[in-house]
C-alpha cells in the first residue's frame, strides 16, 4: 500500500508556499498555482478549520455554494491524517517523520506511558501525567512564524487560536471580531488562525448530521462577511483532514492477541502502532491477521520506512522508537479502543480520522479575495 498524499500538493507544500512567498529557504515544493495567487499581496491571512476536508464540505455544501465556487487547489493531508501530526506539518513545513509528532498519543519510554502530545495526558488512564511542554521538548521544531520573523523582522506576524491556547478565543464570534480587528492593522501582514469546528462537532454528531451542515454554512456566511469587510486582504481557507464514520474494535477482546503485546496501541486509533514481545512477531502476525486482517493493512517497520507513510526526507531521531515494530491502518470504517474503563470512545465519538481514505485525506483549498 502506498500513501496516496501528494509530494507536491500536501499540507506541507501548502506552507512551503508561504514560505517561498516570502523568499524563504523551503524545505520543500511550494504549490505553483498558490504562489501565483499571492504575488504582491500584502495582507495574507492563512485559516484552518479542524475537520473540514474536502468530503466534509462537498457533503454540506452545494457545488454552487460560495466558499466552494473560491478552490483553487486541491491538495492532500498528511499520514497520519490527524491534527497533532497534520496541523504540526503545516506549522513546521515538514513531514510528520521529520519533526516526531506522528499521532494523538505516542509511547515514550522515559516515563513508559502512551501520552497525548497536546495535552501530556495519560492515554490510556486519561489523568494528566506529564507537563505538555515538557513532554514536547524532544520534538520542537523551527516554525513558520520563526523562519518569517528571522526573515522580515519588520512583517507583523499574528496568530488567532481558540481557546486550547493561552490567550486563544472561547467563542467563533470572537474569533472571527479578532481577524477583523487585525485586518484593520496598516502595513504588510501575516496571519494564521485556527479553529476546533467542524472537527470537534463531527466526533460527536458524525459526519451526515445536519449539526455539521450547520456549522459549516456559518463558517460559510462568517467568511463571506470577513472577505468583503476587509477586500484588501487576501483569506487561504483550508482544513488539517476530514473524517470519516466508523465503528470501534476493543483491542482487548482476544486475550490470545493481546498479550503479545508489550503495552496497547499507540499514535491513533485508525493509524495504530504495535510493540510486540520479544520472540513473538510472528505469531503477532498471525493472530492480528485471524482477528483483524479483514479491517487493517499491517505493514513492518521497515516496510514503513521503506515506503515513506510518514513523508519524506530526514526522519527524526525518536522516529524508530516512536513507530513501533508495526503499523496497523484501516481499510475502512474502524478503529481500535484500548478498552480499558476509562476510554469512552465507543460511546462519545461517532467519527473519526487518522486513516488512509480520501474521505480523511483530501482538502480544497479556497482563496477569498484573490
Amino acid at each position: 500500500m502506498k500513501s496516496i498524499y501528494s509530494k507536491t500538493h500536501s499540507l506541507v507544500n501548502l506552507s512551503n508556499t508561504i514560505l517561498a512567498h516570502y523568499q524563504i529557504p523551503t524545505l520543500h515544493s511550494p504549490i505553483p498555482t498558490l504562489l501565483k495567487t499571492l504575488k504582491d499581496k500584502q495582507k495574507i491571512v492563512f485559516l484552518l478549520f479542524d475537520g473540514m476536508g474536502q468530503i466534509i464540505l462537498r457533503k454540506h455544501l452545494p457545488f454552487y455554494a460560495w466558499l466552494r465556487r473560491q478552490r483553487i487547489v486541491s491538495i492532500t493531508s498528511t499520514f497520519p491524517s490527524t491534527t497533532a501530526a497534520a496541523t504540526n506539518a503545516f506549522l513546521s513545513a515538514q513531514y510528520p517523520n521529520q519533526i516526531g509528532w506522528l499521532g494523538w498519543a505516542q509511547y515514550f519510554p522515559e516515563h513508559d506511558k502512551i501520552l497525548e502530545l497536546f495535552t501530556g495526558k495519560d492515554s490510556l488512564l486519561q489523568q494528566p501525567a506529564v507537563p505538555a511542554p515538557e513532554l514536547q521538548k524532544t520534538i520542537q521544531y523551527q516554525s513558520i512564524f520563526q523562519r518569517l520573523q528571522q526573515q522580515h523582522p519588520t512583517l507583523t506576524i499574528n496568530q488567532v487560536w481558540p481557546d486550547v491556547r493561552p490567550g486563544g478565543f472561547k467563542t467563533i464570534d470572537a474569533w472571527f471580531e479578532q481577524l477583523h480587528t487585525l485586518a484593520q492593522q496598516q502595513g504588510p501582514s501575516f496571519t494564521y488562525g485556527y479553529w476546533l469546528d467542524p472537527d470537534k462537532s463531527i466526533h460527536k454528531e458524525g459526519t451526515n448530521s445536519k449539526v455539521i451542515q450547520s456549522i459549516v454554512k456559518d463558517i460559510q456566511h462568517r467568511l463571506k462577511t470577513l472577505a468583503q469587510n476587509n477586500p484588501d486582504t487576501t483569506y487561504v481557507i483550508f482544513a488539517d483532514h476530514g473524517l470519516i464514520n466508523i465503528k470501534f474494535l476493543n483491542i482487548q477482546a482476544y486475550p490470545e492477541f493481546f498479550k503479545l503485546l508489550k503495552r496497547s496501541f499507540s499514535l491513533e486509533p485508525r493509524a495504530a502502532t504495535f510493540f510486540v514481545k520479544d520472540q513473538k512477531s510472528n505469531e503477532f502476525v498471525q493472530r492480528f491477521h485471524q482477528y483483524y486482517g479483514q479491517y487493517f493493512l499491517l505493514l513492518t517497520k521497515q516496510e514503513v520506512k521503506d515506503q515513506h507513510l510518514y513523508g519524506i526526507g530526514p526522519n527524526h531521531p525518536r522516529f524508530d522508537e516512536f513507530i513501533g515494530d508495526f503499523v496497523a491502518i484501516a481499510k475502512g470504517k474502524f478503529g481500535f479502543t484500548h478498552g480499558t474503563p476509562n476510554d469512552t470512545m465507543p460511546k462519545n465519538m461517532k467519527a473519526h480520522h487518522a486513516g488512509m481514505t480520501k474521505a480523511e485525506m483530501m482538502i480544497d483549498v479556497m482563496v477569498l479575495n484573490r
